[in-house]
């Protein structure tokens, strides 16, 4: 157990007591050393903003390299969302990085091949990326610079991995969490256009001959050129206008989407949604638990790598959370005990941190918990996939049985019309 000594008599006393237990003296507690509390989420996600204030560790004043953040600070969320095949292509970039540095090729090197033989926009970060391994510089300063191409989380797991020294297993992660929103998004998005290509435009076509039937039939009855007339009217006034704003709606979600504000209320809401939020918990808590193992086998101490983990961990609702484990670590609580603070880890977690901390394989122990964190992702994933599908299909069957019901009720309104009308 962590001990201070008293100031004023020399008695050892526990981290937590605010007063000397034999001269009753006040004592300098940890509490009144630490950095105040994160007035936002936001700021106890970035780690750039909530180390500003806080003071320098022995270790970071002895001229070790910062446990945490950097020079600039950054958003949570990138710049904006960006397109599938960009998404595709980073998930391949990061896979070949991974083949590359595995194999034994250093990352100067591994950088300075990809960029040869991408002649695009990735080729030319790559070779910065080269240029600053080359020059010595880690290569997180390069992406830094580009808040549009990679996610905060992104940066934070590539700094710990070069404290760490396992680059090959970042580049991994990175590249298995893009072939996941690569496979997720391009099968929702299959589907969608599925439905829009093939159902909307019956449905465009169909309104206006539903308006067009609904009309009081002229005394010289329906001629060709008055019903296509009034056919291209309500074309004009109704589907026209029903397509520019599907659009106008599109754009404006793309623009919006992407903005850190609106993503972050996605994240809180989505974690608390039934089937949906235990497949974001998981993620996030792969993330975590496989960076915490992954440092703590790198010889990095608990509270930077809980710290560099909570960043990895990429969700605006669950990372403020993770944040506090350091602290209780530093604080003399045991690691097990500070994750079963946070709430957010099962039993089963909890109870393999615990056999680690005694057995001494507490990596081993973490990753194996990351394992089975991915695994019921995956699952669950994939469960709600088809439940994306069924609720596609679900929804545009009830379009459908709602045009056709209209679509009946017309039909049979017009032909009692133009029996009235041939009476007359």
């Amino acid at each position: 157990m962590l001990m201070q000594k008293c100031p004023h008599c020399g008695a050892d006393n526990s981290m937590k007591r605010q007063t000397c237990y034999h001269c009753q003296g006040t004592l300098s507690t940890p509490q009144e050393q630490a950095a105040p509390a994160a007035t936002s989420r936001w700021e106890a996600i970035d780690l750039s903003r909530a180390t500003a204030r806080r003071p320098r560790p022995a270790t970071e004043a002895a001229g070790e390299q910062p446990t945490a953040g950097g020079e600039r600070g950054r958003s949570y969320m990138p710049a904006f969302r960006r397109p599938l095949r960009h998404v595709r292509r980073m998930g391949l970039f990061f896979r070949e990085l991974y083949t590359l540095t595995r194999s034994g090729i250093t990352i100067a090197h591994a950088c300075r091949e990809l960029s040869r033989r991408n002649a695009s926009g990735l080729g030319r970060l790559a070779g910065d990326m080269a240029g600053a391994a080359e020059a010595g510089k880690p290569i997180v300063t390069v992406m830094e610079k580009h808040p549009d191409l990679f996610y905060p989380w992104h940066i934070g797991l590539v700094r710990a991995a070069q404290d760490g020294a396992y680059l090959p297993e970042a580049f991994d992660q990175i590249a298995r969490a893009y072939e996941v929103e690569w496979e997720t998004r391009s099968v929702l998005l299959s589907r969608l256009a599925f439905y829009v290509v093939f159902g909307l435009p019956p449905i465009l076509v169909l309104i206006p001959l539903l308006l067009m039937l609904n009309q009081p039939i002229p005394k010289e009855g329906w001629v060709p050129r008055s019903v296509m007339e009034t056919v291209v009217h309500y074309f004009r006034t109704v589907s026209l206008p029903i397509v520019v704003a599907l659009i106008a709606l599109f754009l404006i979600w793309q623009a919006v989407s992407g903005t850190a504000w609106l993503q972050g209320l996605q994240q809180r809401i989505v974690i608390r949604l039934p089937v949906v939020g235990r497949v974001a918990r998981a993620a996030a808590l792969e993330r975590y638990l496989g960076t915490l193992g992954l440092l703590l086998r790198g010889g990095i101490p608990v509270t930077t790598a809980t710290a560099h983990a909570a960043a990895a961990a990429g969700n605006v609702s669950l990372t403020p959370r993770l944040m506090g484990v350091g602290q209780s670590v530093q604080n003399g609580m045991g690691l097990s005990l500070a994750l079963a603070e946070t709430g957010v880890f099962n039993n089963d977690t909890l109870s393999m941190a615990a056999t680690g901390e005694v057995s001494g394989a507490l990596p081993d122990m973490l990753s194996r918990a990351a394992t089975y964190y991915r695994e019921e992702h995956e699952a669950k994933r994939r469960i709600l996939l088809r439940m994306a599908g069924v609720a596609f299909g679900v929804f545009w069957l009830c379009i459908v049985g709602a045009v056709a019901a209209v679509g009946l009720k017309v039909y049979f309104d017009f032909a009692f019309r133009v029996m009235d009308w041939m009476m007359e």
